[in-house]
């Protein structure tokens, strides 16, 4: 598969990588429909030494299950998904207090061998407490939206901004790694758009070209179409 990998500031390479298999019964392996270029990609955009090995890149996307392990039970192939920036089993009591970034078993992609959300293919550790299922077709106009509350309305104030949400309305808690679940109704009916971030969309082949807009501050939000 094709990747973006960072192997130094300034340097975004898309390169093909190892296609992601099934490791541990709880994984999925997603098909990446839609991902982007996030504002906190750009820290080590600006500061990472370089390395010879690079870090795959991106934390939010959704797609389509392609595999999953023998243990998830929520999903299944051929479900369209959308991943939270972080990844988490769920279970454990920091999860229980809504605290999923701060899970006992969780990470974040890119890193420990998981891949990252800017390619073609993710595997996605803890599926049936990570992934959120969406009831729209792989091709919806509504996938800039639901993409956006990956991590977008999390940790973005433009992206509450653009949306135009306002004060008392419901929004995800900053530094919860879950899906705003409670903003699927809205998305879906049209009463927020919070796609409307993505002011600009780049190919797979283009993410490099994707950090330099945004680094130069020619585009507030990046959207990737694999």
């Amino acid at each position: 598969m094709r990747a973006a990998v960072m192997y130094g500031a300034g340097d975004v390479r898309v390169e093909g990588r190892l296609a992601p298999q099934i490791v541990e019964p709880t994984d999925a392996v997603v098909r990446t429909v839609a991902a982007c270029v996030c504002g906190s990609d750009l820290w080590p955009c600006r500061s990472m030494p370089a390395t010879d090995t690079g870090r795959p890149m991106g934390h939010e996307f959704l797609g389509v299950v392609e595999e999953t392990g023998t243990d998830v039970r929520g999903l299944k192939a051929g479900d369209l998904v959308v991943a939270p920036f972080t990844y988490s089993g769920n279970t454990c009591d920091y999860c229980a207090k809504g605290l999923h970034i701060s899970c006992r078993g969780g990470g974040r992609y890119g890193f420990d061998g998981v891949d990252g959300g800017q390619g073609e293919d993710v595997r996605v550790p803890y599926a049936d407490g990570t992934l959120v299922k969406l009831p729209v077709a792989a091709d919806s106009a509504l996938l800039p939206s639901l993409l956006a509350l990956s991590d977008a309305m999390t940790t973005g104030h433009h992206g509450a901004v653009t949306a135009g949400v306002g004060r008392g309305d419901a929004v995800l808690v900053v530094g919860d790694g879950a899906v705003g679940e409670q903003l699927l109704p809205d998305v879906l009916d049209g009463t927020i758009t919070p796609g409307r971030v993505f002011d600009r969309t780049f190919t797979l082949d283009q993410t490099p070209d994707a950090y330099r807009a945004m680094a130069d501050r020619q585009v507030l939000k990046a959207l990737i179409t694999p």
